[in-house]
């Protein structure tokens, strides 16, 4: 699918549910959905970008005058404008919100009715919003913008597989290092080689940036990771030079990113041997995954995956270790809508894209919990991360 075929065709899926809204203008500001609707990444999120969706009328993005050469070159949208200064671009006013003003004046909408993502608008902004186009509410479209993500379409998939096989190689890459006596930062440093190796042969045209705050910077998104022993139990921690001794739990990730699109890779291994209680819980995961797994057929809610893994658990004499959730929707964002979670009665569809990590983590032991990144299909699902999974093994 051509880029600006897949913006126009996002777009118009978006105008009909802005009709379901009651809503003549769809400004949107939170970085990931700007994305979704323009494939532009401003990289830095320090000075506010808008995306104009009118009910009628060509979109429009409104940014600053020095990521406007940035937006033109990367974004299918025809309409770019510009605020405040920099160099001799031509600006529409110095003040962001006095941008938007004149913007939206321009487009002549009667009796105005603007949606924002609320969930992600900070309170000082949303009334600078409401002060700047004159209007006394702005209507919350957080949850229709993430609707209209949970169904991936051919250009996100084909960028998540394009992702999948830079974690795959950056998985592998860390699982041999852990193999062969290296320490958890060691082991990261050669699957970030790894992946940008790769990403330099096989993927160039395409950046690998994912989407920052406004007080940070983010030019490429690798994220490698590994902990071990008790630090699982933390969910996620930065690796440390240390070497997982025997009879310990291990567990390495790899998460990467191709054209704003992500995946994600998880693996737990065990250092020589185990005792009885912990290859109780190694083997009751991969239990619990292998039926999550069965689950996976379009039609069946995201509570029925869970509620497979939550007997196998409990019918393992493991109850009191239930997670909150064994996996979460991924795509522009690493934690996505929705939760494979206890009630979470969404229906799986085809083009669904989620993570399936059923896991067992406690201080006391640390923690077993692959992950995996999987799309649903019309007869079950594709595994994207398709490295060696199981109970996984470093001789030593």
């Amino acid at each position: 699918m051509k880029e600006r075929d897949c913006v126009i065709q996002r777009i118009e899926s978006f105008r009909e549910k802005m009709k379901v809204l009651n809503i003549n203008l769809a400004i949107i500001t939170k970085p990931v959905d700007i994305y979704h609707f323009s494939l532009f990444n401003p990289v830095v999120q320090s000075m506010m970008s808008f995306m104009l969706i009118p009910l009628e009328g060509e979109p429009c993005l409104l940014v600053h005058a020095l990521r406007g050469g940035h937006a033109k070159l990367d974004s299918p949208i025809e309409r770019v404008l510009m605020y405040a200064q920099w160099g001799d671009a031509v600006t529409v006013a110095m003040d962001p919100f006095e941008a938007l003003n004149i913007t939206v004046k321009n487009y002549g909408i009667k009796d105005l009715c603007v949606g924002s993502e609320l969930g992600f608008l900070s309170l000082n902004h949303y009334q600078k919003m409401k002060l700047a186009l004159g209007v006394e509410a702005i209507i919350d479209i957080t949850d229709a913008v993430s609707f209209e993500k949970l169904i991936k379409d051919e250009l996100a998939i084909d960028r998540l597989i394009k992702a999948a096989d830079l974690a795959n190689i950056g998985m592998n890459a860390q699982v041999c290092s852990l193999r062969d006596g290296a320490s958890e930062i060691v082991a990261c440093n050669n699957g970030i080689k790894a992946v940008i190796d790769a990403w330099f042969q096989k993927y160039p045209e395409y950046e690998m940036c994912g989407f920052g705050t406004s007080e940070e910077q983010i030019s490429m998104s690798l994220n490698m990771t590994c902990s071990s022993g008790s630090r699982i139990s933390f969910g996620a921690d930065a690796p440390r030079n240390y070497i997982p001794e025997k009879g310990e739990l291990t567990l390495p990730i790899s998460i990467t990113t191709i054209g704003g699109y992500s995946v994600e890779n998880e693996r737990s291994l065990y250092v020589h041997e185990l005792d009885d209680y912990k290859m109780s819980i190694f083997e009751t995961v991969i239990e619990a995954r292998g039926e999550v797994l069965k689950q996976i057929i379009p039609g069946n809610t995201f509570a029925q995956l869970y509620d497979a893994a939550a007997q196998i658990f409990e019918k393992r004499g493991f109850g009191q270790f239930l997670p909150g959730r064994i996996g979460h929707g991924i795509g522009l964002s690493l934690h996505e809508w929705p939760s494979l979670a206890k009630g979470s009665e969404e229906k799986l569809q085809v083009g669904m894209v989620f993570t399936v990590e059923p896991g067992l983590m406690s201080t006391a032991f640390g923690g077993v919990r692959p992950s995996d990144t999987v799309i649903v299909t019309e007869d079950g699902f594709l595994n994207l991360t398709n490295t060696e999974n199981g109970i996984m093994k470093i001789h030593r």
